[in-house]
């Protein structure tokens, strides 16, 4: 069931984004500051929902050797 939720959460999201910005063109805002204002909201909602983070390098482990 949580991968239902998420699933909601993105339409709702996806929603209030798409409403929001059609409510600031018809309001007169210019595209490109739309456009930054895309980018800045996209990168909160990632972060919000714990998607990627910093790469993790790859382990010894597997290669048969206990490193230097």
């Amino acid at each position: 069931m949580p991968h239902r939720t998420k699933g909601l959460q993105d339409v709702v999201v996806f929603l209030a984004v798409l409403g929001s910005g059609t409510v600031l063109v018809l309001s007169g805002v210019a595209p490109e500051s739309l456009a930054a204002i895309a980018v800045a909201v996209s990168g909160l909602y990632a972060s919000w929902r714990g998607n990627g983070g910093p790469p993790k390098p790859p382990s010894d482990e597997g290669k048969g050797g206990r490193g230097r």
